[in-house]
């Protein structure tokens, strides 16, 4: 039978999976690397140690869940469909764990994860607030709605993290947090 290496993404993939559904807790390396069909001290070849390999799947979340948001809502031309764009990516994320919340009850053990995570949502707000600007608002005022969306979608999220959410209803949804937001 062949040798199976799992990779150092597929390491953070499956941290990032077990992490989104039972926190730190269900990073237990045996389990991984069982489903990843490896040796476990293949864990070994890419990461330190436990919080190593923590802060390499926060790390990577964080760009999955924030930066390529980002980037992907910075590509249309009009700032109005930007922050469309934006709403649309945060508001179809469901149905994938509960990663920010176990990162929020980590941080609270752990300095290093609350300087990150602290960063990560200010990093959102302040693109939001970016876009709201740009939108001909005041940077009070969009300081203040994005402050006022990141913490909504916080709520919503947590309300709709297990259901589907259609296509139509998505749709009106952003419609109304659009006539909220700007007024459009």
């Amino acid at each position: 039978m062949p040798k199976v290496i799992a990779t150092k993404e597929d390491w953070i993939r499956k941290g990032i999976e077990k992490f989104a559904h039972s926190g730190e807790r269900g990073l237990i390396i045996d389990q991984m690397s069982k489903e990843l069909g490896c040796s476990k001290s293949s864990f070994y070849w890419y990461f330190e140690d436990r919080s190593d390999f923590i802060a390499r799947i926060v790390e990577r979340w964080s760009e999955i869940a924030t930066e390529d948001v980002i980037r992907s809502s910075s590509a249309p031309e009009n700032v109005v469909e930007r922050i469309t764009t934006m709403l649309k990516h945060m508001f179809s994320a469901t149905r994938k764990g509960d990663f920010l919340f176990y990162l929020r009850k980590w941080s609270e053990e752990s300095q290093s994860f609350q300087t990150e995570l602290a960063t990560i949502e200010r990093t959102r707000m302040n693109y939001a607030k970016e876009l709201f600007v740009r939108a001909g608002m005041s940077s009070e005022t969009a300081e203040s709605k994005s402050f006022i969306l990141y913490h909504y979608y916080l709520g919503w999220y947590e309300r709709h993290k297990n259901q589907r959410i259609g296509e139509e209803e998505l749709r009106l949804h952003i419609e109304q947090l659009r006539m909220q937001l700007l007024g459009l």
